[in-house]
């Protein structure tokens, strides 16, 4: 495949919020290319791109697919992406292997808060931007309502370029605006009138010649226009919509026309970013480099590494070298996606998209290619998951099944993160939602054949002081010859949040010998671990050792180890010891109409409120809360919102706990001790 020149080459992302129409769009393309020979349909289980049986059952994309489809002496390479937020790492991982995104809009629903999402990471990312307005007929579709509401969001520079010929809910066809070799029908001609001329104004504002020209003239011709319009779109000032019925199959061939037409091919786009600078250009004739933007366990064929091919040519059974991972590897069969049916190819060039099975060590965001250019890409950056469960075997013996099994399936999918979690000691999963979980979950069972029981994890609450104070004791036993005596007295110091853990030795005198110093410090550092509230880890305290006693012939670094354990327990309890938890800082987007239960929600979590700010036509509002409360918001914002809200979490800092929390905390921290015990 890589005779395809890469001028000729069109990598297109199809994104938008989940039900907007984008598979059936992505279907209606495939059958119009002659890819397949009859139109998938998602409701009948049919569809070429929700193949896999999850997908079937939920009627929704949950995994990105790829396919080469031939149009006019073209190839585009086209990619159906999931719409829930739940799966939105095969979207920002799918963006990094395209030059442009086409987001499908329901003419009914509107702009989801998918597409919002999308539509950002989509301008970060660089991409040609591109909107079809779906589902036209559909009952209560209104193309031009649906329109208006776009531009009042993303401005006066979305454009259509074809309308609807028809009543709503009746599409007929679609008039191309872009086609002035023939008239409109009458029933819209009066709106192709209309949006020809804003497109032209649009048009003009790219080029001062070509404003002054419009202005003198009050028109442009067909080439003017067209040329102008790749120049806006390139640079953002313009976005085409489209009109499709994808159902209907109308509308289709017009936007492949003009996405050939005003897409950028992977050599007008330009290189790809090194992460010590420069670019990799799309050179045919350059040494071979290629980016894993994805990894998939395909059904049929096995695990498969997904390549956007950045120069060079790469070849069927042949060497390539991992420039990340520092290690070579063999490419066997070379495979062009089309579903789950890819085809073999013998070689890709830049701009193509290929998939190699079997690879041992090479994973998302690796640069491969020739050996001896030592070029690294800038890695993909993936959105934090905002869900977490702790695992627990429902069945003994299966702990490393379980643990192999998440591991590769967290390899496949960086929005899901497998840890263990070194205060808890819980194994952690964690996802961008329950949806997401619960699929990887029953992956697992299929895969690996284990069960897993899913809780609320652990919070690493910590323990510390709040006032200074002092502690002493002394070990002394004697069972028949040498005993066991050591004696120390210490004082515990407050420290400021997050400054951790100090020793100091005051000694003087010879209280307590140099070499049992060390042993000391042993036996506070135990004590730490376990505080006095409810048995958490202690921290910011500075602990200083200042008196003791020993025995010439009973004292032993064990003696002081215990002594040092007994004299900081002593000094804790007196302290006046404090429990903190972890704060998570989260931002909360919603539409404005859901303001009052959002903010009502984060104050009934104990939550402090931020500030609020608009963004693109909704809200984003900023809190701090508490981790223990943040366990189950994914599924709580879904509830609250209907689907139409999002956030990101991190970790900020800790802080002390409330007194009237404190006390369930500990309660509930005693009762796990004594269940274990």
């Amino acid at each position: 495949m890589s005779k395809v020149p890469v001028d000729k080459i069109r990598n297109i992302v199809v994104v938008g919020h989940a039900k907007s129409g984008k598979t059936t769009l992505v279907d209606a393309i495939l059958h119009l290319t002659k890819v397949n020979d009859r139109l998938g349909l998602v409701d009948q289980g049919n569809s070429a791109s929700d193949f896999n049986k999850d997908e079937i059952a939920r009627q929704t994309t949950i995994w990105a697919k790829s396919f080469h489809c031939p149009f006019n002496d073209h190839m585009i390479f086209l990619t159906d992406t999931p719409g829930a937020d739940d799966f939105v790492g095969d979207v920002y991982s799918t963006m990094r292997a395209t030059d442009s995104a086409l987001f499908a809009i329901d003419a009914i629903q509107g702009i989801g808060i998918g597409t919002r999402r999308s539509w950002k990471h989509a301008e970060e990312a660089g991409l040609t931007r591109f909107i079809t307005i779906s589902r036209l007929d559909k009952e209560h579709a209104d193309f031009y309502e649906c329109l208006e509401k776009i531009r009042n969001v993303w401005g006066q520079g979305v454009i259509p370029l074809s309308l609807p010929i028809g009543s709503q809910a009746d599409i007929k066809g679609v008039y191309n605006l872009l086609d002035f070799d023939s008239a409109p029908p009458a029933e819209i001609a009066d709106q192709v009138t209309e949006w020809r001329e804003a497109l032209m104004e649009a048009v003009a504002e790219s080029d001062d010649a070509m404003m002054e020209k419009y202005f003198e003239e009050g028109t442009l011709t067909p080439e003017e226009i067209k040329t102008g319009l790749e120049a806006s779109i390139k640079s953002g000032r313009c976005t085409p919509v489209f009109a499709t019925a994808a159902l209907q199959e109308l509308g289709i061939s017009e936007i492949l026309n003009d996405l050939i037409l005003l897409s950028p091919s992977p050599a007008a786009r330009g290189g790809f970013e090194l992460v010590k600078g420069g670019r990799i250009e799309p050179d045919p004739a350059a040494p071979f480099t290629g980016f894993v933007y994805k990894t998939v366990v395909d059904d049929f064929v096995g695990q498969l590494t997904m390549i956007r091919v950045l120069s060079g040519t790469i070849k069927g059974d042949s060497e390539f070298y991992n420039f990340t991972q520092g290690s070579k590897e063999r490419v066997g069969a070379l495979l062009s996606p089309q579903g789950k049916t890819p085809e073999k190819v013998e070689s890709a060039g830049p701009g193509e998209i290929v998939a190699i099975a079997k690879l041992k060590s090479t994973k998302v965001n690796d640069t491969i290619g020739d050996a001896g250019q030592e070029r690294i890409v800038a890695p993909i950056v993936f959105p934090n998951p905002n869900i977490s469960f702790a695992v627990y075997s429902t069945r003994q013996g299966d702990e490393e099944k379980i643990s192999t099994g998440l591991s590769r399936m967290a390899d496949e999918d960086p929005t899901l993160r497998v840890a263990r979690h070194d205060e808890t000691r819980e194994l952690l999963i964690s996802g961008m939602g329950d949806v997401h979980i619960d699929v990887m979950v029953t992956r697992l069972k299929e895969k690996s054949g284990v069960e897993i029981e899913l809780r609320t994890p652990l919070v690493p609450y910590k323990e510390t002081i709040t006032v200074s104070s002092e502690g002493h004791y002394r070990h002394k036993k004697q069972s028949g010859g040498h005993g066991q005596f050591g004696e120390v007295y210490c004082r515990l110091e407050p420290k400021p949040r997050g400054e951790g853990f100090e020793f100091a030795d005051e000694i003087f005198g010879g209280s307590i010998p140099r070499n049992y110093v060390p042993a000391v410090e042993k036996g506070v550092m135990e004590a730490l671990e376990k505080g006095a509230v409810a048995g958490y880890p202690v921290v910011d305290v500075k602990v200083v050792v200042y008196d003791g006693s020993y025995h010439a012939v009973d004292s032993s670094e064990m003696a002081f180890k215990i002594a040092g354990r007994g004299a900081f327990r002593d000094a804790m309890e007196k302290a006046k010891p404090g429990l903190l938890e972890p704060i998570m800082t989260v931002a909360v987007t919603v539409p404005d109409e859901f303001m009052g239960d959002i903010t009502g929600d984060l104050n009934s979590k104990r939550g402090r409120i931020q500030g609020m700010e608009p963004q693109e036509g909704l809200q984003v509002i900023r809190a701090q809360v508490p981790m223990a409360e943040m366990f189950r918001y994914a599924t709580e914002l879904r509830s609250i919102t209907g689907g139409r809200g999002s956030f990101e979490m991190t970790f900020s800092h800790y802080e002390e706990v409330p007194g009237n929390v404190v006390q369930k905390i500990a309660a509930e921290a005693k009762a796990r001790e004594e269940a274990e015990a």
